[in-house]
């Protein structure tokens, strides 16, 4: 599975050849990133990156004073390059608007805002829907937990009512608050997870305890680096021994996405050569 002579290309080109790749799926899971890694818009990062990953994470947002959802043209234009390079897409809901919030009309908002994003996204056949469930903190009582999950149901029931999507592609990512609280909603739907392992290493949770237990139900998995309060950073920033242990398991267990979720050219290419190194020390 794994191309060792590519692996070595990836891992030894200079900076500046890295984003001349022509290969993919070379290592053991799909290897995504977002669609913000250049200072451009959504169609030119794109054109540059699908070639070189094989998912790429649109994230998007809308707010009364601006938005990026694209148009039908653009639609189209990202799925011809999806037949051409053979990636796929996932697609990240707008966090502007919390799909739980204690707000109804704030919930509203946010489930009218994904069902158009689902009907728009429609064509490029996603691979997945990234969903966070803000609108509880960590802190939360027993009873405003139980709140939370009733506001919680509610706006996934809208999102599946909707038969815009398989319930399995509603990946729901883990936030600062504890991880196993997602698992209700996950069975009750039958969602799958996006588990965010920067988000556990930086909230202090049992990242290897949590990853363990639910990469079976993973649709995909997030990964940044973490420094202090930071995160989103490149991975080679972090604890490298966390890392060397992650994608250890992942080699091993998992075959769906890996989405690198950094913002920046050189977060995104200096984490796919640090990927690589390590998978190919294990491929020996």
């Amino acid at each position: 599975m794994w191309t060792k002579l590519f692996l070595d290309y990836i891992i030894n080109a200079p900076g500046d050849k890295l984003e001349n790749m022509r290969r993919k799926n070379v290592l053991p899971f799909r290897l995504g990133c977002t669609s913000y890694v250049y200072p451009d818009d959504l169609l030119p990062n794109v054109e540059k990156l699908a070639p070189l990953f094989d998912d790429i994470e649109i994230v998007l947002f809308e707010t009364e004073e601006l938005s990026n959802l694209p148009d039908r043209q653009t639609i189209s234009e990202l799925k011809r390059i999806s037949a051409e390079h053979g990636n796929t897409y996932t697609i990240h809901f707008p966090i502007d608007k919390r799909a739980a919030a204690a707000d109804k009309s704030e919930r509203e908002y946010f489930q009218q805002q994904a069902l158009k994003i689902m009907r728009l996204t429609a064509p490029l056949e996603p691979f997945a829907y990234i969903l966070h469930l803000e609108g509880v903190d960590k802190t939360a009582s027993m009873a405003e937990q139980r709140e939370w999950r009733r506001r919680a149901a509610e706006t996934c029931g809208k999102i599946m009512a909707s038969g815009l999507a398989e319930s399995g592609k509603i990946a729901l990512e883990n936030l600062c608050y504890p991880p196993e609280w997602n698992k209700e909603i996950v069975e009750e739907f039958g969602f799958s997870y996006c588990i965010d392992v920067g988000h556990l290493w930086l909230y202090g949770q049992d990242w290897k305890g949590f990853l363990e237990s639910h990469i079976e139900k993973a649709r995909i998995v997030h990964l940044h680096g973490v420094s202090g309060n930071r995160d989103h950073l490149s991975i080679i920033e972090g604890d490298q021994s966390l890392l060397e242990d992650l994608i250890g398991i992942l080699a091993d267990r998992f075959r769906n996405v890996v989405t690198l979720e950094v913002f920046s050219r050189e977060a995104a290419f200096g984490s796919a050569r640090r990927i690589a190194k390590l998978c190919s020390v294990m491929a020996q």
